[in-house]
Order: structure tokens, then C-alpha cells, then sequence
């Protein structure tokens, strides 16, 4: 094993500047809020909408990596959620949501991986439900279970390319000021109580949180999962 010396923090940058990146799920969730301040930020991003799609989930990797001529940054947006109870699912459904939530976004991610462990430099960063750590959504119970998997699956990857240069992390969001739009307002009045910043968060706050484990600057920190929950969940 060869371990790279890194640079000290000082040396460092913040700066995103013309890092070349792929923001997959650039159209739901989160998504907008990212791409939005990726481009603020200097990066030149390439999303999954518009490179052309296939059955394979890697080809969006591939094709990016080629627009672009090397890939230094993955972001995974997590998609909307399928609400459902367990024991209403179909086996074929069960295995839809695991192949999208699971199964595509895993191999988008070894992908990325083995280009950035090519190169000696590479940042991904995958974000996902908070459901995916607690459990505690009902009517959720394949999506939770997927990106349960996916955490571990994550942090399995950390390991792998840390001496690599790449660093693997996730970002676990709750309660977000968008999916509670279609609530009523003494339902909102009562999930706010449970969070104890006392507000819901914003997809702003979302993409401030990738932005630092994209940068350059996010060098010692792999492997981890990052609560945007305003205390709600807490480590």
C-alpha cells in the first residue's frame, strides 16, 4: 500500500474552480439548490440530463467523463422518495426501488471511484434520506433499506479509495422546507416542534454541505454521513 502525502490545510483551497463535475439527479430534490451553487462556485458541471441515458447506469459516468475530459467530483441528488406500505409492495416493486436507490447509484459510484483512483484525486458525496439511518418513515420501508445499504456501501468505498486520493461521503437530510409545502399547517406546527433549531432546513443549506465535501478542502474527511436534520437526528 502506498499512502500519498497530502498537502498541509494551508496549502489548500476552497475554490471549486473549473473542477469538473457530475451532478446526477440535477432536476429533483436537492438537486436544483447544488447545481445552482456548483456553477457560483466555478465548477464545470455536467448533469445526468444531458448526456444521453441507457440501460446501464454507469454510462452516464462514462459520457461525462468524456465531455468533460476527466471527472474530479460526484453528487449524487437523492430521488423522491415511493411512498408505500411494505406489505402492499409487489415483489417487482420492492426490486425497482432497490435497483434505482441501491443497485445504479452503487455502481455510478465505483465507476466515478475508478477513474478518480487513476488520477490520484477525486471527491464523491452522495446524499440520502435520513430514513436510510433511523428507519422511522412508515410506507418506506425498500427505500430506507437501500440507502441503509448505501451508507454502508459508502463508507466500504471510503476505505477502498482513501489511498487513492478519493474521498467517499453522504449527506443524510430530513425535514426540508419543500417537502412540507403540501402539509397542513398543524402538521408542519407539530414536526417543527420535534427539530430543535426550530424551522425546517432549505435545499440552500443542502448544497452548502456538498459544496465543502467536494472541495479540496474536505481532504480528511471520508467515510462519514452528515445529519441535516437541525438536531433532530443527532450521531
Amino acid at each position: 500500500m502506498t499512502i500519498q502525502l497530502a498537502r498541509k490545510p494551508a496549502e489548500v483551497s476552497a475554490s471549486l474552480e473549473n473542477q469538473r463535475v457530475l451532478l446526477i439527479g440535477a432536476r429533483h430534490g436537492v438537486g436544483p439548490a447544488v447545481s445552482a451553487a456548483l456553477a457560483d462556485a466555478g465548477a464545470v458541471v455536467v448533469t445526468d440530463d444531458e448526456v444521453s441515458g441507457s440501460g446501464d447506469p454507469t454510462a452516464v459516468v462514462d459520457q461525462a467523463i468524456e465531455r468533460l475530459g476527466g471527472l474530479d467530483v460526484l453528487i449524487l441528488s437523492a430521488p423522491p422518495v415511493r411512498n408505500k406500505p411494505v406489505l402492499e409492495m409487489t415483489p417487482e416493486e420492492m426490486r425497482a426501488v432497490v435497483e434505482s436507490e441501491l443497485v445504479g447509484p452503487a455502481l455510478q459510484m465505483q465507476a466515478a471511484a475508478r477513474h478518480m483512483a487513476k488520477t490520484g484525486y477525486g471527491r464523491i458525496v452522495a446524499f440520502m434520506s435520513m430514513s436510510g439511518k433511523a428507519g422511522v418513515h412508515h410506507g418506506v420501508a425498500p427505500y430506507a433499506a437501500a440507502k441503509g445499504g448505501m451508507l454502508t456501501y459508502m463508507r466500504v468505498l471510503a476505505a477502498e479509495t482513501a489511498e487513492h486520493g478519493v474521498t467517499v461521503n453522504a449527506i443524510a437530510t430530513a425535514l426540508f422546507e419543500a417537502q412540507t409545502v403540501t402539509m397542513t399547517q398543524e402538521k408542519r406546527d407539530r414536526l417543527r416542534t420535534q427539530i430543535p433549531v426550530g424551522r425546517f432546513g432549505y435545499n440552500e443549506e443542502a448544497a452548502h454541505a456538498a459544496l465543502y465535501l467536494a472541495s479540496p478542502l474536505a481532504g480528511f474527511v471520508t467515510g462519514e454521513c452528515l445529519n441535516l436534520s437541525g438536531g433532530r437526528f443527532m450521531d
